[in-house]
């Protein structure tokens, strides 16, 4: 099963004067790089931990960007991603190529499940390939959160992933107390992204330890 290719170029000088360059990261004979609003790139955050999007910004920020570079620097390609962004190296790799994941800042400043949204991805020439886990609607992105009630770790093969929400009945209105947590294991395994999952009625918030790992499916 391929990826889904979700890099569509384009126009090179669209808000290129708003942006500025904050990380870059190898990708064999590729570079991927992140270019942010250059007052958000001032600042050793980047805007994540709060205060990244408010209405403190005045012109709006611009949106950030992806941009893929050859080997001689010439830039391939560019997607504009979430204001407040940033890039990760993981471990893990695919046929030698090494994943990297896409961090965006969806907080909200209250609420248990707004918080930041991960997805990996690798980088090719023709550009970049987002993990879709098989048999999941392309049309709906694969994102790992990070808030209150769900987080995610990486681990050898791939991600585990936490979440804990209210376990409603199939009649009746909920008792406000019973909830569920969903454990989740994202493995990378011969060029494909496989999704297992199992569910028990429980409560977990992240704020400690993370589950076990014998809590999650193989």
């Amino acid at each position: 099963m391929r990826w889904p290719l979700l890099l569509p170029l384009l126009p090179l000088a669209a808000g290129a004067a708003d942006l500025k360059q904050r990380q870059c990261f190898p990708a064999q004979e590729l570079r991927v790089c992140l270019w942010q609003d250059a007052r958000l790139a001032a600042r050793q955050d980047g805007g994540f931990g709060g205060g990244g999007e408010g209405d403190g910004w005045k012109p709006a920020l611009a949106q950030s960007e992806l941009r893929i570079y050859d080997s001689q620097g010439g830039q391939l390609s560019r997607l504009r991603v979430g204001r407040v962004s940033k890039l990760e190296r993981t471990r893990l790799s695919d046929g030698g190529k090494p994943v990297f994941l896409l961090e965006e800042d969806h907080s909200a400043g209250f609420g248990s499940y707004a918080g930041v949204e991960a997805r990996p991805f690798i980088v090719g020439a023709r550009g970049i390939r987002f993990a879709q886990p098989e048999g999941r609607d392309p049309a709906q992105p694969f994102a790992m959160a990070s808030a209150l009630k769900s987080g995610w770790k990486e681990v050898r093969d791939g991600f585990l992933l936490a979440s804990c929400a209210p376990d409603f009945p199939a009649k009746g209105e909920w008792d406000g107390e019973t909830f569920r947590v969903s454990y989740r294991r994202l493995k990378l395994q011969d060029g494909q992204w496989r999704l297992t999952e199992r569910s028990e009625r429980g409560f977990w918030e992240n704020e400690g330890d993370f589950p076990a790992e014998r809590l999650f499916p193989k």
